[in-house]
């Protein structure tokens, strides 16, 4: 294991030699400013340079001019910000400073919070629809528990839209690229009457797929196929009063998502080995990721569709204002994936899911002076009631025989009759009075093993989830005088979760306890040899008869065989005497799937039960100094904490709970993580531009790490993930036509304390197994080491250059690249199978006239950049591994019109 200490030496000097780099060039370029972004960070309007907290704006013209049609474009224009969709359309993940979770499981929220409007979006799937009538988008870096309440403990994404105008007015804007891609989009304002003002927008974007499906020869995966429409009334009774009501429906039907091979196992080589050295089925090759291809019997299908409305109410009362926002929200995820990513009909899962979800926020914020300065404060309460329900389902296919056949052919000839056989016997010796033959051996399996691995077998869950919860919050600003402010801010935030399930297992495979199992066969084939009549496993009707005629004509000759018999059976673990443990390796599902009931309430804290209940209270502070050293410097220091509520795996491939000697939960339960961030901030304005620095300490404990093994996920709290670094945001216009943007950050992150990591999630992607893990152990001590996922740097940059012409028409070309240095993907991954290491190139030239019209060439990942979003051991098919790879090069021209 490595020391973080060489490398935490090494960031403190980055981040004083960045602090220098902050005040030589600010005072070099010092002037008046002049930058007037308004941003909403602090639920306040104020400038980009007033408001104290780490944010990156993206504006309305930045995102028509580099065609971000969805967050998962928004980031090459904030570099720390990360996006990757997965496995379905739904599956979504955003990471800020190198933290996130939640994409692949309804039970694990993220720790990064997404607001539209105001409104807080409980699942990934509502975030990425089209955005078609943007104002702005703001990312907000740190914890933002303080002012945001739920699941922002690591960061928030707030994204603003136009409102409704009482001048007639609007655009539409139709794009036409590579791939096939038509994306139409458009917006029309005006007034109802002199008080009641509309917006109507909507949105169209269809593109082919990316990816060649060997097994069909269509290229329809990853396509895009969705559309929305959002609907909105403005009502202003009075100068002091505003009503802003909204609505809004979505539908995304999709072919999606593919993934490529990395590694092809000896599983994977079965599959695709022609007879009779395999089973003859297409398998993708291993292959450059730009090749795109995957071998699928079943063509995933995505149905998303998302509809809500949300109430927005703001009244000036003078002294203070009043602030409502009422939102309430349906969310149905409809996907059934091939999830052996192979041309055998292996396995699907089916999944379907709907969430419903009602939010309350009511806020009061007013402006007080005082003979010690002027206060603005604000106070206020947040609701949350999120039902969920969850059908999860994996179905063996009609293969599935021959290839378990196949894997186990090492084992010996037909092993699975022969275990079969060893499971009827054992049923029968320990559960038929006729036939006990060894009564103290017990009951060992619940449901005997005869037919195995059939068609229409598999697991199959039904799961609930009730999240309920409160915040209280406040904060003011004392400005103590015109350059010194002081902030605090508090937030007491109640979370309950009640959980509940059943999953019903048909795999008889895995409801077998194969030792229990093998000590009856042991027992049974030492008794059929004493006895002269051998056990045969796949017909033991002749040594039935002959053990029970013994045991009446002789009964101490058999009970001296007995003995003998249960002698030889001591030691069933022995693989090298239990024929049957083989059969471990294809126990693909965990036999303790069932949620127990929800049980009563337990004591206020931080609680977590087995039963499916938690309830979790945190008080969440914000602690900030802001000083406008000049017109053009400020600096301020920032402490603030943050927190996500407990999550649990609403699956029936995580683990059973357990609670570890040093009292962490580990299996279907993850303990509620909690943030503290240590912040310098140096923003400066200056003529033309701006630069504003942050250099931050971030540390979560009870990190909640979820990592897939290839059959199923394990989710287990990392005491403390922690990480330092710095980011950079600056702008400059050296001349008037011509703007530049450069943003970089860096990141140092290491699990300085994880003692209990489950070896599991190593599997045998660990290119190092740690001593521990390779003595047997379940657990070994993380500490000291690196995440993976977490680019050390990641830069951002952009150059806009703007000409006005003598017919009063403007054109415009704008550039810009994102770096993003290399990474191991994943933990369980090698990094030698799975690193990351991303360069794009995106850009634009548009063209539009007075009269509104305008054309626009743009062009995303020019240089047809590939590299992974993720990995991970293939499903069922040990040794090999699988890949997500990012969106190829795309390009087009699009036509749009003002009025």
């Amino acid at each position: 294991m490595n020391s973080p200490k060489s490398s935490k030496v090494f960031v403190n000097s980055l981040l004083a030699g960045a602090a220098v780099v902050a005040l030589s060039v600010s005072a070099a370029a010092a002037q008046a400013p002049e930058d007037q972004i308004i941003v909403t960070a602090t639920k306040r309007p104020q400038t980009l340079q007033e408001v104290p907290v780490a944010v990156s704006v993206v504006d309305a013209e930045t995102i028509e001019r580099a065609q971000i049609n969805d967050l998962i474009d928004l980031q090459a224009s904030v570099p720390s910000l990360r996006v990757t969709q997965l496995q379905n359309s739904s599956q979504t993940n955003f990471v800020i400073r190198g933290f996130g979770n939640g994409a692949n499981n309804p039970g694990i929220e993220s720790a990064v919070g997404v607001f539209i409007d105001g409104v807080f979006r409980s699942r990934s799937a509502s975030s990425i629809l089209d955005l078609p009538t943007l104002e702005r988008v703001e990312v907000l870096r740190g914890p933002q528990s303080t002012l945001f309440g739920k699941n922002v403990s690591v960061g928030a994404i707030s994204i603003s839209t136009r409102k409704p105008e009482y001048e007639v007015g609007g655009s539409v804007e139709v794009s036409y690229g590579n791939l096939n891609q038509v994306l139409a989009k458009g917006t029309i304002t005006g007034p109802i009457s002199d008080t009641v003002a509309f917006r109507i927008s909507g949105s169209l974007n269809n593109r082919d797929g990316q990816y060649t499906n060997l097994v069909t020869g269509q290229d329809n995966i990853n396509e895009r196929d969705r559309w929305s429409v959002r609907g909105q009334l403005l009502w202003e009774p009075t100068d002091t009063m505003s009503w802003r009501l909204i609505g809004e429906y979505n539908r995304i039907d999709e072919v999606c998502c593919g993934a490529v091979q990395l590694v092809n196992g000896p599983a994977t080589q079965l599959i695709g080995a022609p007879a009779p050295f395999g089973l003859g089925a297409v398998i993708t090759p291993v292959q450059d990721l730009d090749a795109r291809e995957v071998a699928l019997d079943q063509e995933p299908s995505n149905l998303l569709i998302g509809r809500g409305g949300s109430l927005h109410g703001d009244w000036d009362l003078g002294p203070v204002q009043l602030t409502s926002i009422t939102s309430y929200r349906q969310q149905i995820d409809e996907n059934v994936t091939d999830v052996d990513f192979s041309g055998l009909d292996l396995a699907t899962n089916p999944l379907d899911l709907d969430t419903r979800t009602f939010t309350q926020e009511l806020r009061i914020a007013g402006e007080t002076e005082t003979g010690i300065g002027i206060f603005n404060w604000l106070a206020g309460g947040f609701y949350f009631d999120d039902d969920v329900s969850f059908d999860r389902d994996v179905v063996f296919g009609s293969e599935i025989r021959p290839f378990i056949d196949g894997l186990l052919a090492a084992a010996g000839s037909d092993v699975l009759t022969g275990i079969e056989g060893s499971s009827q016997l054992a049923f029968a010796l320990t559960t038929d009075p006729a036939t006990a033959l060894f009564p103290t051996l017990g009951p060992i399996a619940p449901i005997p093993f005869f037919g195995a691995f059939q068609p229409g077998q598999g697991v199959f869950g039904e799961y609930e989830l009730d999240n309920r919860s409160f915040s209280l919050f406040g904060q003011f600003d004392w400005e103590i005088t015109d350059r010194l402010t002081i902030t605090g801010g508090i937030s007491y935030i109640n979370d309950r979760k009640i959980a509940s399930g059943l999953s019903t297992l048909t795999d008889a495979a895995s409801n077998l306890d194969l030792t229990a199992a093998g000590q009856s066969f042991l027992a049974a084939t030492a008794l059929g040899t004493a006895i002269g009549t051998p056990f045969n496993p796949a017909d033991p009707t002749a040594f039935f008869t002959a053990a029970g005629t013994l045991a009446a004509t002789d009964p101490m000759t058999f009970a001296a065989a007995q003995a003998g018999a249960l002698a030889f059976a001591t030691d069933p673990a022995n693989a090298a005497l239990n024929p049957l443990l083989p059969l471990s390796a294809v126990q693909f599902f965990n036999p303790q799937v069932n949620f127990p009931q929800p049980g009563a309430p337990r004591e206020a804290g931080n609680t977590l039960s087995d039963d499916g209940f938690s309830r979790d209270t945190d008080l969440s502070y914000t602690a900030r100094i802001a000083y406008d050293v000049t017109d053009w410097l400020n600096v301020y220091f920032n402490y603030g904490t943050g927190f996500k509520a407990s999550a649990v795996s609403l699956t029936s491939d995580s683990t059973p709970p357990q609670l570890l000697p040093d009292g962490t939960v580990f299996g279907r339960f993850a303990s509620p993580e909690e943030v503290r961030a240590f912040e310098v901030g140096f923003k400066t304005a200056f003529d033309g531009g701006f630069i504003n620095i942050a250099l931050f300490d971030q540390e979560v404990s009870n990190f909640q790490s979820n990592i897939f093994t290839g059959t199923g996920f394990i989710i287990a709290n990392a005491d403390v993930q922690g990480v330092q670094g710095f980011e950079v945001d600056a702008a400059y216009s050296p001349i008037d036509p011509l703007y530049l943007t450069f943003g970089i950050t860096y990141l140092d992150p290491e699990f300085e304390s994880f003692p209990v990591a489950p070896c599991i999630t190593l599997g045998l992607g660990a290119e190092i197994i740690p001593p521990e893990c390779a003595a047997g152990a379940e657990f070994f001590d993380a500490s000291g080491e690196r995440p993976a996922g977490i680019h050390p740097v990641s830069l951002s940059t952009s150059a806009t250059y703007t000409h006005d012409f003598a017919n009063g028409a403007v054109g415009s070309a704008r550039i810009e690249y994102l770096y993003e240095s290399p990474t191991q993907v994943v933990d369980n991954v090698p990094r030698s199978i799975a690193e990351r290491e991303v360069s794009l190139i995106n850009a634009n030239i548009s063209y539009a006239l007075e009269n509104g019209f305008g054309i626009n060439l743009w062009g995303r990942n020019l240089l047809d950049d590939d590299y992974l979003l993720s990995g991970f051991p293939t499903v069922a098919q040990s040794g090999s591994f699988s890949g997500y790879v990012n969106t190829q090069r795309t390009y087009g021209v699009s036509i749009r019109k003002d009025f």
